[in-house]
């Protein structure tokens, strides 16, 4: 519907006489037309090319007073001429009637004498209504993000505290304790986080943040983060990609994280043997992910409920698997906020497999080399998750592939094959040496997890093993070692600091929450800084403009004076003092609080629970340049 811009309450009201047009709609030819428009309970017009009246039914008279022929002749204008290629609009107008002022939805439909026959529709309870729903999310939206961010705070806290106290020389119980403490407060912030994303997402209010990503380093990423809980439950998870994937593409990698998460997290969750298997593949002008297990699959009645908000499919509801039913939810609007589409096909005992397709704006196209063209491959394992996706690897990679799945049948299929790599499971590597004796002259690549790996990097590697690499595996390390460029030992990029990388510099703590406090503190003493604390805005303020800084960290929620107050008043000091970097730290790491802290003149952003390695890069890379302000003594 189109809404243009409100008449006066008085449109409507005749102002003026004019001589009846008795040629369009008189005589008797014209009264069977006019005993249907006043049988109508809506308002009908009719206007001549002009935009005259040359008729009104019997309801527009009850609303707006008057004999027909008071009305007959008078212009009646509520919208402009149609266009050249339409016959037909619709609009809303607010207009005085006898009972008082309402919403008129108008529908224009243009005849072929050019004449105009308008029915009108009181629609004053309706907008009324989606008036209230409005502001029934916006007060929701309102309550949620101050709900959710006092929830945040002590679970941050908690969640902080547990993590110091893993460095702190513990027991093995009290190890399991710690990590159950983790657990549960890292799952009880991503609820809140999800309950909080989808209330934005339902007052429209979560813009996306595209930015140059890799996808298939995005995918690598998501599947090393679930790789040890896959792990704990003895499941495989391995990730590949098909060819024509582009290099990079322009998208918001936060949310493709998020759904990706959402998507491997519950395969991961539900699935109790077998394995996941998470592929990217280009299909025309869209990217998709899928998902693949082997877990239960889900029931048709389940299928068609998944996606909305908090309802569950039965390992949920049987608590074999408990949920909130949030993600998937969360997983459909972010792909619907990006003009996506997700779905799922499954068969009960038949494992699922998701679904989520988008047409990001490609920046840099699939590289065209493919260097392990004319090679060819055996991997030997007896996990199907795992040997699909390396299959794919190496045919995307340019390889001829092929899997062995029967240990009794390895050495014939080498022989038969004359492979030049064999991915060797890790649980078949006593037959590296077989196959040595056979002939079988291709490099011997042991497939590894990342529980098992320690056994190849010492004195103890199974004889005939020429390198490993570690599930799940990437392209980019399979390429190396079969190319000869790299042991075969899969190096992960960490991100981890050790050691006192901050020491020297003076950091300014402004945080009035005891236990917050306490864990920023803890955190940038480890890391070698020397910290004067501040309890409120105002002291933040007062003590950044003595200088002598290398950086302020500030809470967004204080007393007396907020972060972005605080960080507004430090940059209107003069001199050294108003230049010093400002780092704001919150426990609701929304779009809107970035912004506004950019806007008061913060340099970053860091989310409660404060991550040291997070921590230690963003203030290194903040103060690296500066000369250190250093204690006197």
């Amino acid at each position: 519907m189109t809404h243009t811009t409100p008449l006066p309450l008085s449109a409507g009201i005749p102002h003026e006489p004019a001589a009846a047009d008795e040629t369009a709609y008189g005589g008797a030819a014209q009264m069977p037309l006019r005993s249907i428009f006043d049988a109508m309970g809506e308002l009908v017009i009719v206007r001549d090319r002009d935009g005259r009246l040359s008729d009104v039914n019997g309801a527009f008279l009850r609303a707006f007073g008057g004999q027909r022929e008071d009305w007959t002749g008078r212009w009646f204008a509520v919208a402009p001429a149609f266009g050249e290629s339409s016959s037909q609009r619709r609009y809303d107008v607010a207009m005085r009637t006898r009972a008082g002022p309402v919403w008129i939805e108008w529908s224009e439909t243009l005849t072929t004498d050019g004449s105009i026959i308008a029915v009108g529709r009181d629609v004053t309870e309706q907008r009324s209504l989606v008036q209230r729903e409005s502001e029934a999310a916006r007060g929701k939206g309102v309550f949620f993000a101050a709900v959710t961010h006092e929830l945040r705070t002590p679970l941050s806290g908690a969640l902080g505290t547990a993590r110091l106290l893993e460095d702190t020389g513990l027991k093995p119980d009290q190890a399991a304790y710690v990590a159950a403490l983790k657990a549960s407060a890292s799952h009880a912030l991503k609820l809140i986080d999800d309950i909080l994303d989808l209330s934005r997402l339902e007052a429209g209010k979560l813009d996306l943040r595209p930015e140059p990503v890799d996808p298939s380093r995005l995918v690598e990423e998501v599947c090393e983060l679930l790789s040890e809980k896959a792990a704990e439950k003895g499941l495989a998870l391995a990730h590949a990609q098909g060819p024509g994937v582009p290099a990079q593409i322009r998208a918001d990698p936060a949310r493709l994280k998020q759904i990706l998460y959402n998507l491997a997290g519950n395969a991961v969750k539900f699935t109790r043997d077998g394995g996941v298997l998470v592929t990217l593949e280009a299909e025309d002008q869209n990217l998709r992910l899928s998902v693949r297990d082997t877990g239960p699959g889900i029931n048709p009645a389940d299928q068609a409920r998944l996606f909305e908000q908090f309802e569950r499919g039965a390992a949920e509801r049987d608590n074999s698997a408990p949920g909130a039913g949030l993600g998937l939810a969360m997983v459909k609007r972010l792909a619907e906020a990006m003009d996506g589409e997700v779905g799922v096909r499954s068969q009960p005992g038949e494992g699922a497999l998701f679904w989520f397709t988008f047409k990001p704006e490609v920046l840099q196209r699939a590289p065209v080399h493919r260097p392990l063209a004319g090679r060819r491959i055996l991997i030997a394992t007896p996990c199907g998750i795992e040997s699909d996706a390396l299959v794919l690897h190496a045919e995307t990679l340019g390889a001829w592939a092929e899997n062995c799945s029967s240990q009794g049948q390895l050495v014939a299929r080498a022989q038969a094959v004359r492979p030049d790599i064999i991915i060797l499971d890790d649980s078949w590597t006593e037959d590296a040496s077989a196959l040595a004796a056979s002939g079988c002259t291709g490099r011997i690549l042991a497939l590894a997890r990342p529980r098992t790996k320690a056994r190849y990097t010492g004195k103890d590697r199974p004889a005939g093993i020429d390198g490993w690499l570690v599930a799940p595996v990437r392209a980019s390390s399979l390429a190396r070692f079969a190319l000869g460029r790299s042991s075969g030992d899969e190096k992960r990029e960490t991100t981890g600091v050790s050691g006192p990388v901050l020491a020297g510099y003076r950091i300014l703590l402004a945080e009035d929450d005891p236990v917050n406090a306490l864990i920023a503190r803890t955190l940038l003493s480890r890391l070698g800084a020397s910290i004067v604390m501040a309890g409120t805005g105002r002291e933040a303020v007062l003590e950044a403009s003595q200088g002598g800084y290398d950086a302020a960290l500030l809470d967004l929620r204080m007393p007396e004076l907020d972060g972005r107050d605080a960080a507004a008043q430090i940059r209107a000091l003069p001199g050294e003092p108003g230049a010093v970097p400002l780092v704001a730290l919150t426990a609701n790491a929304t779009e809107a609080d970035r912004d506004a802290c950019l806007a008061a003149g913060m340099d970053a952003f860091l989310a409660k629970p404060v991550d040291p390695d997070e921590l230690a890069a963003v203030l290194s890379g903040l103060c690296g340049g500066q000369i250190r302000a250093r204690l006197s003594a």
